[in-house]
């Protein structure tokens, strides 16, 4: 095979992989952590406002 082919089928490789280094297991796991914080937030929230009206809750 002449190297200047060699070289095209190296460029056609470089060519279809992916833009970012992230994998795809890492990317469900920040969506996870995402939720999980936002989650967390809304009852902290919660258990504010109601702790600030007078009721307790534990």
């Amino acid at each position: 095979m002449s190297e200047n082919r060699r070289n095209r089928r190296k460029n056609d490789k470089k060519k279809y992989q992916p833009k970012s280094d992230i994998s795809k297991k890492d990317r469900i796991i920040a969506l996870v952590v995402i939720v999980l914080i936002f989650v967390v937030a809304a009852i902290a929230a919660v258990y504010y406002s109601l702790y600030k009206s007078g009721l307790t809750l534990f």
